[in-house]
C-alpha cells in the first residue's frame, strides 16, 4: 500500500496501471479532488463513548515499549508534574469540601446534644414535681386514712352499718358518708398522681436514652471531624508541594542541552510532549511555504488531539507530515488531504484523497497505530478501510524505515525535524512561554 523498499517488475506494472487509471480519472473530473470538509464540530461524546475513547486510549499506552532517555523527556517530566498538581487540586477540594461537612455536622450534632440536655433537664424537673405531687397526696390521703379510722371508733355498730347503706338519717352519719367520698376522691388523686408519675419517669427515660445517643453523635462526629481536617491539611501540603515540583519542572528547560537527537527507539504509542502551540510556532519560524488554505494553527491542533485519542506521538506524527509533504507543499497535501503519503507508492501519480484536513490527519494516526498494534481498537471509525498497515511491525519511529517508505534514513530525518522542534519547544519554555496557567 505504502512506498516499498523492495519491488518486483509485476508490482511496478500494476502501480504503473493504477497510476494512469488515477490520472485518467482525475483529469475527467470537472470539479475540485476535495470534497468538502467534515464539521470541525463534531457532536460532543456521551458519557459512555467518553468512557470507552479512554479504556482504548490507556490499553493503547499500556502496550507502549520501554521508552530509552530522550531529549523531550524534560516535557513529560513537566506534565506528568502538572498532572500531579491538577490531581492534587482535586484531592485538596473533595478533603476540604468533606472537612467542610464534617464540621457541618459536628455543629448539628453538637446543638442535638444541646437540645437533649435541655430535654432531659425538662424531663427530670417534670419528674420531681411528680415526685412531689405524688408525695403530698399519699400524705393527705394518710390523714384521711388516720381520720377515718379515729371517726369509725366513734360510732356504733348500727350507725356504721347505716353508714355504709347509705343512711343519712342522721347528721353524724351523713358527716362520715360525705367523709368516705373525700376518701375515696383522694385515693384517686393519688392513683393519678402515681401514673403522672410513672409517665414523668418513662418520658425522663427517653430524653436520658436520647441524651446518650446524642453525646455519642455528637463525639462520633468531632472525632470525624479532627480527622477529615487533617486530611485536609495534608491535601493542601500535598498540593502546595505539587505546586513547588511543577516550579522544578519548569526550571529545568533552561538548563537543558539543546541540539541532543531524539534516539530512533522513541515509541511510536505516547503521549505527546509538545503543545499544538509549539507546532506552530516552531513551524512559523521555519522557511516551509505551506500550499495549504487550512491555517498551521488547525494542523498542529489535530496531530496534538488525534494523537491523544489515539495514544500516538501526534507531535512526532506532525514532524512526520512536515517531512513527507515539504511543510504541507506537495499536490498530495493541496489536492488530497494526504500529509503522509499514504497509498503513494514510489511509481504512483498521487496517495489517497481523505476528505478533509482533520481527516487526513486522522488517517495518518490511524495508520501509524495500526503499524505499532495488531489489530487495534480505534476510538473514531476508520477514515478508510484500506488503512491497515503490516500489523504491529514497527513499535519504534525508527522501524519505520524502509516500512513506511523506502527511504534508508525515513525515520533519521523524521527525528531531526522533531529534535528542531524540541530545541524550539525548550527555547519557549527558557522563555516563560508555552507554561500552563498554575492550578
Amino acid at each position: 500500500m505504502l512506498r516499498s523498499p523492495v519491488t518486483s517488475s509485476m508490482g511496478r506494472t500494476l502501480r504503473l496501471c493504477v497510476a494512469l487509471v488515477v490520472a485518467l480519472v482525475a483529469s475527467s473530473l470537472a470539479v475540485p479532488a476535495v470534497r468538502a470538509q467534515v464539521p470541525e464540530n463534531a457532536p460532543e461524546l456521551s458519557v459512555e463513548e467518553r468512557a470507552e475513547a479512554e479504556r482504548i486510549r490507556s490499553e493503547t499506552l499500556e502496550r507502549a515499549p520501554k521508552a530509552p532517555p530522550a531529549p523531550d523527556d524534560v516535557f513529560q517530566r513537566l506534565n506528568e508534574a502538572e498532572a500531579a498538581v491538577d490531581e492534587a487540586a482535586l484531592v485538596r477540594l473533595a478533603a476540604t469540601q468533606r472537612s467542610t461537612d464534617a464540621d457541618a455536622a459536628f455543629v448539628a450534632a453538637s446543638e442535638r446534644l444541646d437540645n437533649a440536655r435541655q430535654h432531659t433537664e425538662v424531663a427530670t424537673d417534670i419528674r420531681n414535681r411528680a415526685i412531689e405531687h405524688l408525695e403530698a397526696e399519699r400524705k393527705r390521703m394518710s390523714d384521711l386514712t388516720v381520720r377515718a379510722y379515729v371517726s369509725s371508733n366513734q360510732l356504733e355498730t348500727d350507725e356504721f352499718d347505716a353508714l355504709l347503706s347509705g343512711d343519712t338519717t342522721n347528721a353524724a352519719g351523713g358527716r362520715a358518708l360525705m367523709f368516705e367520698q373525700v376518701l375515696e376522691r383522694q385515693v384517686e388523686v393519688t392513683d393519678r398522681a402515681a401514673a403522672d408519675l410513672e409517665s414523668a419517669r418513662s418520658s425522663l427515660e427517653i430524653s436520658r436514652s436520647a441524651l446518650q445517643s446524642a453525646r455519642m453523635e455528637a463525639s462520633r462526629r468531632g472525632e470525624l471531624a479532627w480527622i477529615l481536617a487533617q486530611e485536609a491539611g495534608a491535601a493542601e501540603v500535598a498540593h502546595h508541594d505539587a505546586q513547588a515540583a511543577v516550579v522544578a519542572a519548569r526550571g529545568e528547560f533552561a538548563r537543558q542541552p539543546r541540539g541532543v537527537f531524539p534516539p530512533l527507539e522513541i515509541p511510536l504509542i505516547g503521549e505527546t510532549r509538545l503543545t499544538a502551540e509549539d507546532l506552530a510556532s516552531w513551524f512559523r519560524s521555519s522557511p516551509y511555504a505551506p500550499r495549504v488554505d487550512t491555517p498551521i494553527e488547525d494542523f498542529a491542533r489535530w496531530f496534538i488531539e488525534e494523537g491523544d485519542a489515539e495514544g500516538i506521538r501526534g507531535d512526532i506524527a506532525f514532524a512526520q507530515a512536515v517531512l513527507e509533504t515539504g511543510g504541507f507543499a506537495n499536490n498530495d497535501s493541496v489536492l488530497a488531504n494526504n500529509y503522509s503519503g499514504i497509498g503513494h507508492c514510489d511509481s504512483c501519480d498521487a496517495g489517497w484523497r481523505f476528505p478533509s484536513p482533520q481527516m487526513g490527519v486522522r488517517a495518518q494516526i490511524q495508520l501509524l497505530k495500526s503499524y505499532a498494534i495488531a489489530g487495534p481498537d480505534y476510538v473514531h471509525p476508520l477514515v478508510d478501510r484500506r488503512l491497515r498497515g503490516p500489523a504491529g511491525c514497527c513499535g519504534t519511529w525508527g522501524e519505520l524505515t524502509t516500512v513506511w517508505a523506502t527511504d534508508s534514513g525515513y525515520g533519521l530525518k523524521v527525528m531531526v525535524i522533531y529534535s528542531s522542534m524540541v530545541d524550539h519547544a525548550l527555547d519557549r519554555r527558557a522563555r516563560g512561554e508555552g507554561f500552563e496557567a498554575p492550578h
